[in-house]
Order: C-alpha cells, then structure tokens, then sequence
C-alpha cells in the first residue's frame, strides 16, 4: 500500500497536467521557469 502511495504521489506531484500551471507538469513549468 505505502509503494502504490508513494507511485500515486509521484504521478500527482510531477506527471499529471495542473490548471494552475496552464495545464503544464510541474516539471514541465519549472523547466520553462529555469530557461527563462
């Protein structure tokens, strides 16, 4: 239970599009934030 958690954070935190960022990964809008 605690891997399949961690796995769903993960996704939560760093893959899944957010509204907030313009429907962009976190990753993704930290990337553009550091090349900015």
């Amino acid at each position: 239970l605690n891997a399949a958690l961690r796995d769903w954070e993960d996704t939560y935190n760093h893959v899944r599009p957010h509204q907030a960022l313009g429907y962009r990964t976190p990753n993704e809008f930290l990337a553009s934030r550091a090349s900015a």
